[in-house]
């Protein structure tokens, strides 16, 4: 870490050293970056041109999400789901909560499909990222971007997602509780196997659905009004 130290350990070995920005390799992806289906959209970053299907514009800059995961996918053909049944039902503008929001792309599916929606995320780029996303597909008057967490999200909403690990799943299972009041909440990021127990155990609440692409599975959980712990 010393550039003289460095300087003089290079002229005696015979060496020498170049100057490396601490970022450099950390965009290398753009050059290999693809497009996604996911559901009925194809996530694209804004470099690659338009499909002949409704696309999901997202660069994720140095946020998680450029759609590449089968979490992120399984997790937008649900909410695409559960929009549709709501969209059946009549009702208009709902509202969702995405919890550890990433570079956007689920909250900015629900606003193409008509929602409003609050997105939440401890990572300061995932805010950057989510509000450049919202913009680059017109749909920023929908989406309002929080940092924090299921706190921060605190409020009524017809659905939730949380496409994240299940140690962060289990973690903010009781804020869920405390502070959202949700119907369903999707729930992505998860292993198949025991991951799907401990994830309901978690949320005291039952599978409505699941879905499975690889070893990856999303569950669309139907939320009971408390945990045990505090009836």
């Amino acid at each position: 870490s010393d550039p003289e130290a460095g300087a003089a350990f290079a002229e005696t070995t015979g060496g020498a050293i170049d100057q490396v920005a601490d970022d450099t390799g950390l965009d290398e992806w753009r050059t290999h970056a693809t497009t996604y289906q996911a559901g009925p959209f194809t996530i694209r970053p804004p470099w690659l041109p338009q499909t002949q299907l409704p696309d999901l514009v997202i660069d994720p800059g140095r946020a998680f999400g450029s759609g590449s995961h089968a979490s992120t996918q399984l997790a937008v053909e649900l909410l695409c789901d559960q929009l549709g049944v709501l969209a059946d039902q009549a009702v208009s503008s709902p509202r969702v909560a995405d919890i550890g929001c990433g570079s956007g792309v689920l909250a900015v599916t629900a606003a193409i499909l008509g929602a409003t929606c609050v997105g939440v995320d401890v990572d300061p780029a995932a805010i950057d990222a989510t509000n450049a996303n919202a913009t680059a597909n017109g749909v920023a008057a929908a989406i309002e971007v929080r940092p924090g967490s299921v706190k921060e999200a605190s409020g009524e909403y017809e659905l939730a997602v949380a496409n994240v690990t299940i140690d962060i799943h289990e973690s903010i299972a009781a804020d869920f509780h405390r502070h959202l009041v949700a119907r369903h909440v999707i729930v992505a990021g998860l292993l198949a196997g025991p991951q799907e127990q401990r994830v309901a155990s978690a949320y005291d609440a039952e599978v409505v659905e699941r879905r499975q692409q690889g070893e990856w599975v999303a569950l669309v959980l139907g939320l009971h009004d408390a945990l045990p712990s505090d009836r």
